[in-house]
């Protein structure tokens, strides 16, 4: 695989970057992860002020134009010769005053038709950096989601002590009641998604509720469908939970096809809107 790492493609096992880096020695860095499709990068200007504006809530901000980091993502495609891929940018610090900015490029794996989840509890603060913005700390994550696929699920899906739902691993999560969709409050310390952001303003012109709130673990027993949402999956439906010591099952609910059917619609139309010409390799 070639990579983009600090302005040239390199190959991946000529990537050097020092041991004195911030993000190596304390998870000091920033990423973000976007879909490709048509080798488009969608939605990419919230991507990138959502980046942006986590490093300066780190202050570490970084002399990165959005037009100069988005010719970085598509001259990566072209070099893999791909058109649709996940894109992974992580901005990192070194000890003296420069950055690192390395991005990734890999096929897009086939997704499952719907997802299983496992629960799992982690106390946190609600006001840690390392929750809010998409830090490079996430050993926490990586032990839920491998956990997770242990046992056979998807993911996982974290619960506080409170049995409050917050979030998964690698994505926001909604559930649908008899007459709303609810979600995890942001001030609960989970990611502000741009797919969630997205859904929730989907959702308002569909004529369909959606109510940000605490999100005890007893709503999985009135909840008539639960759905992921993030930047690889869109909307993925759930189909099981495994919450401690019980498991829910669920079908997909037809306000989950609606907004399912929005959010492709809109993907679709930013592919077209930003296609100047076709894109050959």
């Amino acid at each position: 695989m070639l990579i983009f790492l600090n302005g040239q493609i390199i190959k991946e096992e000529d990537a050097k970057i020092s041991i004195n880096d911030l993000s190596y020695q304390f998870g000091y860095g920033l990423f973000e992860t976007i879909k490709c499709e048509q080798g488009i990068p969608i939605f990419f200007e919230i991507h990138y002020k959502r980046l942006t504006h986590s490093a300066k809530e780190l202050g570490m901000p970084f002399p990165v134009e959005q037009e100069e980091m988005k010719k970085w993502i598509i001259d990566t495609l072209k070099a893999n010769k791909l058109t649709s891929a996940r894109i992974k940018i992580i901005i990192s610090k070194r000890a003296e005053d420069k950055f690192n900015v390395l991005i990734l490029a890999s096929p897009l794996e086939k997704l499952s038709a719907s997802y299983c989840l496992l629960s799992y509890t982690l106390s946190r603060d609600s006001k840690s950096v390392s929750f809010r913005h998409k830090t490079t700390s996430r050993a926490d994550s990586y032990v839920a989601y491998k956990k997770a696929l242990g046992e056979g699920c998807n993911d996982a899906l974290y619960v506080n002590e409170k049995h409050e739902l917050i979030e998964c691993t690698r994505a926001n999560i909604f559930l649908v009641m008899e007459d709303k969709i609810i979600t995890p409050l942001l001030e609960n310390g989970i990611l502000s998604g741009i797919t969630r952001s997205k859904i929730i303003e989907i959702a308002k012109k569909e004529n369909i509720t959606v109510e940000e709130k605490n999100v005890h673990g007893l709503y999985l027993n009135r909840a008539k469908d639960v759905f992921m949402t993030s930047a690889i999956i869109g909307i993925m439906p759930v189909s099981k939970i495994k919450f401690e010591d019980k498991e829910y099952s669920f079908s997909v609910d037809s306000k989950v096809i609606i907004l399912k059917n929005s959010y492709d619609a809109e993907v679709q139309d930013y592919i077209r809107k930003n296609t100047k010409l076709p894109t050959t390799f």
